[in-house]
Formats: structure tokens, C-alpha cells, sequence
């Protein structure tokens, strides 16, 4: 997804320490690095097996997102559905999903399966995990789930560090599921 050139050796092993440092601001600047190095997907996933830490955790999975590699799709349902997972991690989780559901398609399992643990997020205590479930259920560009994003219509809660309301967001994701079913039938998925 992300196309910069990979990280050197040198600043992909800086970046691997930060990321599991105690700094609040080098994990999310070690996270922006790895999201554009691909080469770090198993080190990143092996870090994430033992890292319970939740920032430290959301930054894996941020990096991670970004690979969009498609062996992490069950990990990213596994995370989304764990109430055991911290909201932000539940939700980093959701927007992984999003940035991948364009290379999955609408008749398969793996669909299936994140389609059935976001429409159980929008039920969460965590106004965060709804949000991103909205917005990754937007990202499906499948219309048959525009009556449950429009009955989202309903949740006004603010979210904190995001764009508006889940309601706000759940308008922007009905037009972003209507432009990207355009492009499933343009691509054929």
C-alpha cells in the first residue's frame, strides 16, 4: 500500500526498538517508518504475539495496516472481536481491514467473517471501535450493508482524536461504499 523505498538496515532496527520503547512519540514515529517497509511484516507480527502493552501494540498492527498483506486478515478479525484488546488496538484493527477489504471478495469466507466481527463492533462499549467499523464496513463496498451503516445513523457520540461523530462517519462511509462497489464491478470482485 505504501510505496517509499524500504527503510536501511540501520533505520529499520532503530525503528523496531522504538517501537517497543516506553517513548509515547517514538512508537508512533517508528510505526509511520515500518508502515512503508514490508520487509518487516514477520518481525512485526512476531512482536505483536508478546507485546501487551496497548500503545506499543496499536503501533504494530498502524505499521502493519499498511502492508496490506492479506496473511494478517484473520489476525485483524481475531484483535477486532477480542473485547480482551484495548479499544484502540480493537480499532486499529477495524482500519486494517478496511485497507484490505478491495482485495477480498464479496462471496468468500474471509469477507464473511469480517463483515460478521464489524457488525459486531458496532455494538461496542468503545464509540473508537464503532467508528472504525463504520468506516471499514464503508470500505467494503458491498450495498447490501448500507441499512446497517444508515442505522448508525442513530449514534452521535463524539470520538475523541477521530473526525465528528460515528454518525458523521457513518454518512461518509455509505458515500465511500457506493463509489468503491462502483469499482468492484468496474474490477470484477
Amino acid at each position: 500500500m505504501n510505496e517509499r523505498a524500504p527503510l536501511s538496515q540501520v533505520q529499520r532496527e532503530a525503528a523496531l526498538k522504538d517501537i517497543v520503547g516506553s517513548d509515547l512519540g517514538a512508537i508512533v514515529e517508528a510505526a509511520k517508518l515500518l508502515s512503508s517497509d514490508r520487509s518487516t511484516t514477520a518481525t512485526l507480527l512476531k512482536l505483536l504475539e508478546t507485546e501487551r502493552r496497548v500503545e506499543t501494540r496499536q503501533g504494530l498492527l498502524y505499521a502493519l495496516c499498511w502492508h496490506g498483506d492479506l496473511g494478517t486478515w484473520d489476525l485483524m478479525i481475531h484483535i477486532l472481536a477480542d473485547p480482551q484488546e484495548a479499544p484502540k488496538v480493537r480499532g486499529q484493527a477495524a482500519e486494517g481491514l478496511s485497507y484490505m477489504f478491495m482485495s477480498v471478495r464479496t462471496d468468500s469466507r474471509e469477507f464473511e467473517a469480517a463483515v460478521h466481527a464489524l457488525r459486531g463492533a458496532l455494538k461496542d462499549p468503545s464509540p473508537e471501535v464503532r467508528y472504525c467499523a463504520v468506516n471499514a464496513l464503508g470500505a467494503t463496498g458491498h450495498p447490501p450493508l448500507i441499512p446497517v451503516l444508515q442505522a448508525m445513523g442513530e449514534d452521535r457520540t463524539p470520538v475523541p482524536g477521530w473526525m465528528g461523530t460515528v454518525s458523521e462517519e457513518a454518512s461518509r462511509a455509505i458515500e465511500a461504499l457506493e463509489g468503491l462497489h462502483r469499482m468492484r464491478l468496474k474490477n470484477g470482485r
